[in-house]
């Protein structure tokens, strides 16, 4: 009697060739008993999966077959609680981007569905979620007033549904890569038809009527360098007079100042936060750029307030930043918001934003005939499809440019009445 094959012990992995497809397949057995498996196209790509899963088992690392977890377990201790502070950490995103990830698994996805087991989720789970997301209130409703005590519920915007569902669709990628589930449900639904803010550009008139309001407003020159720059509000906030050249003309931009909340609430359940400077966007945020003449004289202007502005203070904390309050801290941006809307109501302008003034730089570009490609780089966008299609606006004045063209064309052909 041939003697008695040896249990494998836990951790211990097996690999073989499945006759199917050909792919190499590799599993362990958990420490609770469950068998993880890994696929490979080759036996040393299979091999190199199962040793480092059997090294994350070696150090004690939580490991998931995806078998008997829910969808609330996976997103909550796995994904917001190990995957999302480790790409914070490598910067590929930003704390306020994983914060922002963590609220809608809280708010939006975890009540919803996140009983399911995460290797079950169906397309009909999915679609069921999306309905009950469209009937949803808003968490942002109007308070009842005198003319309108009754106000009508506000439900949850079309933007924010397809937020949730991109949220849910990045996390179950990352669950694919880690071997969690084999399939991404989400791809399998059609997101919500939610239309992002495009923004849009001021008038000539409404920017005359802006600035004429902007005569003695503290934050004039913001609103100058950032129409001039194409600043993004961030940041203006975080300019400092040491990277820029008024001389020469220059300015170094990109870094941007932020309002970062911690990533976990306090005792009180609030998520404090503070201002620090931050990264770029994306890498082509970061750049040199010139400063046109009439925002340098603005620039020198403001910098000569600001040295008797800071001679009468009692303190002032940084004499390096450009844009400050009048004690020389940086400026909430929350705060900047709010004197803009304060400004527009007094020029008579409505539903403008601040990052309008970076739509308006942009077109006023477009229609003076610089090219796309050159837009592009002087708004900082890694992609050329954002400043074609969200940034550069089709104004009166590119219409009209349009039909001059056509007809230059028009004229140069034997058409019939012409």
């Amino acid at each position: 009697m041939p003697p008695k094959r040896k249990a494998r012990a836990n951790g211990e992995g097996s690999l073989y060739q499945r006759s199917s497809d050909d792919m190499w397949v590799g599993s362990v057995t958990l420490p609770d008993g469950k068998r993880k498996p890994v696929y490979g196209k080759t036996q040393a790509k299979a091999r190199a999966k199962l040793k480092e899963l059997q090294a994350k088992i070696d150090a004690g690392l939580p490991i998931t077959t995806g078998k008997g977890v829910t969808l609330a377990k996976w997103l909550t201790e796995e994904w917001v609680g190990r995957i999302l502070p480790t790409r914070v950490k490598a910067e590929k995103i930003s704390q306020n981007t994983m914060n922002s990830y963590a609220d809608n698994v809280r708010l939006h996805i975890v009540p919803h569905i996140g009983h399911h087991e995460i290797g079950k989720l169906a397309p009909a789970h999915l679609r069921t979620w999306l309905e009950e997301l469209a009937a949803k209130p808003s968490g942002r409703q109007k308070k009842p007033t005198k003319a309108d005590p009754f106000p009508p519920v506000a439900l949850l915007s079309g933007r924010a549904q397809a937020y949730a569902h991109t949220v849910l669709r990045i996390a179950l990628n990352d669950a694919m890569r880690e071997e969690i589930v084999t399939r991404n449900a989400v791809l399998l639904v059609d997101p919500p038809s939610g239309k992002s803010s495009r923004g849009r550009a001021l008038t000539e008139e409404e920017v005359n009527a802006v600035f004429a309001a902007a005569t003695e407003d503290r934050y004039a020159t913001v609103w100058t360098t950032i129409l001039g720059l194409g600043l993004r509000r961030g940041e203006a906030l975080a300019l400092r007079w040491s990277l820029l050249d008024l001389d020469q003309g220059l300015a170094e931009v990109g870094q941007s100042l932020q309002r970062v909340r911690d990533a976990a609430p306090g005792a009180d359940g609030r998520r404090r936060g503070r201002l620090e400077v931050v990264k770029g966007k994306t890498e082509k945020s970061e750049a040199t750029i010139p400063i046109p003449p009439v925002v340098v004289q603005a620039l020198k202007d403001h910098r000569a307030a600001q040295e008797i502005e800071r001679g009468d203070a009692e303190v002032w904390v940084d004499p390096d930043l450009v844009f400050t309050t009048g004690i020389g801290t940086p400026i909430e941006p929350r705060n900047l918001n709010r004197a803009w809307t304060a400004l527009c109501e007094r020029a008579g302008v409505k539903d403008a934003r601040i990052h309008d003034l970076r739509h308006t730089a942009a077109t006023w570009l477009y229609e003076e005939g610089m090219e796309l490609k050159d837009i592009q780089h002087a708004l900082r966008h890694s992609r050329l499809q954002t400043t074609s299609e969200v940034y550069t606006h089709f104004t009166k004045k590119t219409q009209a440019r349009t039909a001059t063209v056509m007809d230059g064309a028009l004229k140069r052909l034997n058409l019939p009445g012409v």
